[in-house]
């Protein structure tokens, strides 16, 4: 396959895919644990980077890495997950902190799957075997 249309097809599965089934993953599981809606931790509105937003930018971010066999990719995705889920863990002022681990729990889950979608991009982009 040609360098510029294994690239396409990585990206493409990595944004396009990866969005799609990273969010019905979450929707679905945040569902199944009688999760409603994300709750405000504050009583004033805080504006916020939309979660769809973080998952494109990492899956691009990490699909590029992993397609230019750049080394030590694995560690820096789980050290992402790691600094995601820290910055989530237990927000002061949270109503409930199980409910708040549970969404984090989800969060941390969803991207997982997401980084699994950026390695899968990638692999294809680099045209490794076994990637397709």
């Amino acid at each position: 396959m040609e360098e510029s249309i294994r690239w396409a097809v990585g990206l493409f599965v990595s944004l396009i895919v990866g969005h799609f089934v990273v969010g019905l993953f979450l929707s679905r599981l945040r569902r199944k644990l009688g999760l409603g809606e994300k709750p405000r931790t504050h009583d004033i509105a805080i504006a916020r980077v939309p979660p769809w937003l973080t998952g494109a930018i990492e899956r691009l971010f990490f699909t590029v890495l992993v397609g230019s066999n750049v080394s030590g990719v694995p560690t820096a995705m789980i050290g992402w997950l790691a600094l995601k889920l820290a910055t989530n863990w237990n927000r002061p002022g949270s109503p409930d902190v199980s409910t708040t681990r549970a969404f984090a729990l989800s969060a941390l889950l969803a991207g997982l799957l997401s980084m699994l979608f950026a390695l899968w991009g990638g692999f294809i982009c680099a045209g490794q075997r076994g990637a397709a």
